[in-house]
């Protein structure tokens, strides 16, 4: 009864929306789904089935005067990225290089401590998802609405199986994500009828930062990748994958991200805290999307590792305007604001290589 008081909530709020194109291949009423706030996943009504599915140490923005490990718990969030004109990517449609029509990438890649090294299974549990400025503002652009709209989190209350994840240590001690590894498998995990086909990041150009372009494409056969440990930090990434669309069939899409900046708190021995604050444009849809992501990682024994992922998904005006009238009732909210958050609880165990490939 509570889940069907959401939906119809939610469905209200959307009812007069123009339906966007999406990466989903569900019904749009299904996708709104998403939207049952302020449910816990204690409850296994409350979390969000796909119908279909079967679908660092150096150089840090090491923000002092923020306590990240609270923004797990706080009730909103703000954005602190650049402004969304600079954060936003250019249309692909003026072919412009793949440098120029992103944004600036940050700098700064964000380091892990040593006991992340290697490879490890990953399992992600929902936990709940809030509105913090209601429900009548979101609209089908929010971060999180459909499939593949947020790639950290590609289905949002869905559960996936667990999977590997891989973490490089190079020559300087200095222990980072490893992006075309992960990055494909998170998104495959989370939507099952999907398949990426091919990964590129940036990478360190010189010890001043990154640079804004790709790497060559790094395919599912291996033709043109750099080997696991070789691969430089990076904060950018772009993958092409093969999915179900809305009206049917199959087809090739491409999604793009870039971190454009990042803090980390590691001030307390075997936790760790970070931040990151993304762009992602869906090229194939034309949507651009914001949100932040806050991450807690605690060693146990065992080789374990817990902590919690939130994403803080963020509707600029000029997005939300796309999609309804200027004098709707929703304009008067804070787009500086989140207007969705997502929760997750994680649990990493520490394998070898091999087992990893078995996975």
């Amino acid at each position: 009864m509570q889940v069907l008081f959401f939906i119809i909530t939610i469905l209200a709020a959307l009812i007069n929306l123009r339906v966007v194109h999406s990466l989903s291949c569900l019904q749009s009423t299904n996708r709104r789904q998403f939207l049952a706030g302020g449910c816990s996943s204690l409850g296994s009504a409350c979390v969000i089935i796909s119908t279909t599915a079967g679908c660092p140490a150096v150089a840090v923005d090491d923000r002092d005067d923020e306590d990240i490990s609270s923004l797990l718990d706080a009730k909103t969030m703000d954005w602190n990225g650049p402004s969304w004109t600079a954060a936003r990517y250019r249309s692909s449609t003026l072919k412009q290089s793949s440098s120029n029509y992103a944004p600036p990438a940050s700098n700064n890649p964000v380091f892990y401590p040593t006991w992340m090294e290697g490879y490890h299974t990953i399992s992600y549990r929902f936990k709940s998802a809030s509105f913090p400025q209601g429900r009548k503002i979101l609209t089908l652009r929010t971060p999180g609405a459909g499939l593949g709209s947020c790639l950290m989190l590609p289905n949002i209350g869905y559960n996936p199986s667990t999977f590997p994840i891989h973490f490089i240590r190079n020559s300087n001690a200095q222990v980072y994500e490893d992006l075309t590894y992960n990055v494909p498998r998170i998104f495959e995990a989370f939507w099952t009828q999907a398949k990426v086909l091919g990964v590129q990041t940036n990478q360190i150009i010189d010890i001043d930062g990154l640079s804004n372009d790709l790497t060559t494409k790094c395919l599912v056969t291996g033709e043109g990748c750099i080997a696991p440990n070789a691969r430089p930090p990076s904060t950018r990434v772009a993958i092409d994958f093969n999915g179900p669309t809305r009206g049917g069939g199959r087809v090739t899409q491409s999604s793009d991200v870039t971190i454009l900046d990042s803090s980390v708190q590691d001030n307390v021995a075997n936790t760790y805290y970070a931040t990151k604050t993304f762009s992602q444009y869906n090229v194939n849809q034309d949507l651009q999307l914001f949100y932040k992501e806050v991450t807690s990682l605690r060693r146990k024994e065992n080789d374990s590792i817990d902590g919690k992922v939130r994403i803080a998904a963020f509707l600029p005006k000029y997005i939300r305007g796309m999609d309804v009238s200027s004098n709707s009732d929703g304009d008067s909210y804070d787009d500086n604001e989140a207007v969705a958050i997502y929760d997750y609880n994680i649990f990493l165990q520490r394998i070898d290589e091999t087992e990893a490939a078995t996975l």
